[in-house]
């Protein structure tokens, strides 16, 4: 019976596995979101053009980052929040309401954040 805890070790597996794919081809492999039955999955498989996952993500932020005032050389700037440091780590577009990745330095966790809030914390 397929259910959350085998989809999250077949994340984790499937990242693993992936990784010699991603060297040989200079490729990032992403497994974007699952949808899933009791018996069935199905997820999107992204493949972009990369060395890292930081490289793609610095890429991308640099091609969105005007979209939401924001500047190409905000990508790793730090700021503080509610008593926690904070280094803006991309931008996802899909996102909405929080476009804005950022990833605590306490915890690692990454967090999605509006643009304005973002750049008034940077101001």
């Amino acid at each position: 019976m397929i259910d959350k805890q085998l989809l999250a070790d077949f994340r984790k597996d499937f990242e693993e596995t992936v990784k010699s794919l991603e060297q040989k081809y200079g490729l990032v492999i992403s497994l974007g979101s699952i949808r899933y039955s009791p018996d069935s999955f199905e997820a999107k498989i992204e493949c972009k053009e990369g060395e890292s996952r930081d490289d793609v993500n610095e890429k991308e932020f640099k091609i969105y980052c005007k979209t939401y005032g924001l500047q190409p050389e905000d990508y790793d700037r730090r700021f503080a929040f509610q008593g926690k440091s904070y280094v803006i780590v991309g931008v996802r577009p899909s996102r909405r309401k929080y476009p804005i990745c950022c990833q605590c330095v306490e915890d690692g966790k990454t967090y999605g954040f509006t643009a304005s809030l973002v750049k008034k914390l940077l101001a």
